[in-house]
């Protein structure tokens, strides 16, 4: 996939958010087949996964390629300093990066659909009872951006809004 930054947009919907469109449209695309290694998880009442990113697969790297490209796009067109900007993607030292991303809710309720390719074991499974370390893929949407950028230039942040439409859990 490779992205042309003239087709992406970034329309202001109020003082702190921007919404993203490629090409006119929301970005949503596709992860690799990759590992999801701790499940659901919950932080401040907000529900997430992360996906561990295993560079030596060629398929893993060129997405995280996408996700740094569609990044560094962001910061040029808001013309940020690399330390305003927080990435999706948690570089840790001596194992492999993360990327966090949000499992998208309306009013509370989850809304992102979940699917296992091993259907007759797993007929009555949801999204609550995703397995630790299995592989899956995402289809991911790129939403917006939150900037919460100040006069006071201290600790101003800037970082993209990512959601989980559809989870394939593999066999």
């Amino acid at each position: 996939m490779k992205l042309d930054s003239k087709k992406m947009e970034l329309k202001k919907i109020n003082d702190n958010i921007y919404k993203l469109t490629y090409n006119n449209v929301p970005l949503n695309f596709w992860t690799p087949k990759i590992l999801l290694p701790f499940g659901l998880d919950n932080e401040y009442n907000k529900y997430l996964i992360r996906l561990e990113l295993d560079e030596e697969k060629l398929e893993q790297e060129h997405f995280k390629k996408i996700l740094l490209q569609i990044e560094k796009n962001i910061k040029d067109k808001l013309e940020l300093y690399s330390n305003e900007f927080k990435s999706i993607i948690k570089h840790r030292e001596l194992k492999k990066d993360l990327v966090e991303i949000k499992i998208k809710t309306f009013k509370n309720n989850i809304i992102t659909k979940i699917e296992y390719e091993d259907k007759e074991n797993n007929y009555l499974k949801t999204i609550y009872d995703l397995p630790k370390q299995s592989y899956v893929k995402v289809l991911l949407e790129i939403d917006g951006i939150w900037d919460y950028r100040t006069d006071k230039k201290e600790n101003n942040k800037v970082g993209l809004t990512v959601f989980v439409n559809k989870i394939i859990v593999l066999k």
